[in-house]
C-alpha cells in the first residue's frame, strides 16, 4: 500500500511545488521535499513536511529523497522571469528529469512521476520564440524531457500549463485538453489551479500515461476534476516535433 508512504515533490521549496506541498501536507498525507538548502526549506515548509538534502543537477545525492516513495511530483525549473543560459537550462531542466527517472528507475518505485511543463512545446508561436532567446532553449529541452518522460517504461502524467500568475485559485473555469496549445499571454492559469490539479490527478485513473494542457478557461463555473479529466486518454506514444 502507498497511503502512508510520502510522496516526493521537487521543486517544493517555491512557487507551485509548495503550493502543491502545503495542499497535500493540509490534507493529511505525507509530504517529502527534496532541497539543496534543507535548513532554509524546513522552515519554509514547516514541520509536518519531511524535507531530504539532495540536487536534481547531481545524481548520486537523489537516492536517499525517493527511498520507499509513493509518486514523485516535479515541478523544479529555472526561476521564471530570470534569463538562463542554455547551458544552466540543460542541466536543470533536462538533465535534471533524467537523473531523477534515472534514480526512480534503480530504485523500488512503482508510483506515478507528474511533470509540470509549458503550454508551447508542442508548438511554434512568437512567444515561443521569445521565450527560447531569453530563457535557453527551456521550451526544446522540456520537450526533449517530456520524450524522455514517456519512454522512462515509469507511469506519468504531464502537465503543461498556460502563463502562470501569482493569483489564487478556484476563481474561473478551467480548460483541460490534449491538444498542444501555444505559449500566449491569451493562455494563463493561476499556480493555486495549477496546483490543485497536480493533487487531484494523484487519484484519478484517466490522467495516467496522459499528456494534457490546462488553462482558465470563459466563466466562473468550475467543473469538478473528474468532469474535467473524463475526456483524456493515454498517449499514443512519444512525441516530438520540433519548437
Amino acid at each position: 500500500m502507498n497511503d502512508r508512504k510520502p510522496i516526493l515533490i521537487i521543486g517544493g521549496t517555491r512557487g507551485t511545488g509548495l503550493l502543491i506541498a502545503k495542499i497535500l501536507d493540509r490534507q493529511g498525507r505525507p509530504v517529502r521535499v527534496l532541497a539543496r538548502d534543507p535548513i532554509r526549506a524546513a522552515e519554509r515548509l514547516g514541520s509536518t513536511v519531511q524535507v531530504v538534502a539532495g540536487d536534481l543537477t547531481k545524481e548520486d545525492s537523489l537516492p536517499p529523497a525517493l527511498d520507499a516513495i509513493a509518486h514523485i511530483i516535479f515541478t523544479a525549473g529555472c526561476r521564471s522571469g530570470r534569463p538562463f543560459r542554455e547551458v544552466k537550462i540543460k542541466a536543470t531542466e533536462y538533465h535534471g528529469v533524467l537523473h531523477v527517472l534515472a534514480a526512480a528507475q534503480r530504485s523500488d518505485f512503482s508510483g506515478r512521476f507528474l511533470y509540470m511543463t509549458s503550454s508551447g512545446v508542442m508548438t511554434r508561436s512568437f512567444w515561443t520564440f521569445c521565450l527560447n532567446t531569453y530563457k535557453g532553449n527551456t521550451l526544446k529541452w522540456r520537450r526533449r524531457a517530456e520524450d524522455k518522460i514517456r519512454a522512462s517504461g515509469l507511469d506519468y502524467t504531464i502537465i503543461r500549463t498556460g502563463v502562470l500568475l501569482n493569483r489564487a485559485g478556484g476563481q474561473r473555469a478551467l480548460k483541460v485538453t490534449p491538444d498542444p496549445l501555444p505559449l500566449s499571454p491569451r493562455y494563463r492559469i493561476a499556480r493555486a489551479d495549477v496546483a490543485e490539479a497536480f493533487v487531484a490527478a494523484l487519484d484519478h485513473p484517466r490522467t495516467t500515461r496522459t499528456s494534457f494542457e490546462i488553462v482558465w478557461s470563459r466563466g466562473n463555473r468550475r467543473e469538478t476534476w473528474p468532469v474535467l479529466f473524463e475526456r483524456l486518454t493515454p498517449d499514443p506514444g512519444p512525441l516530438s516535433p520540433a519548437v
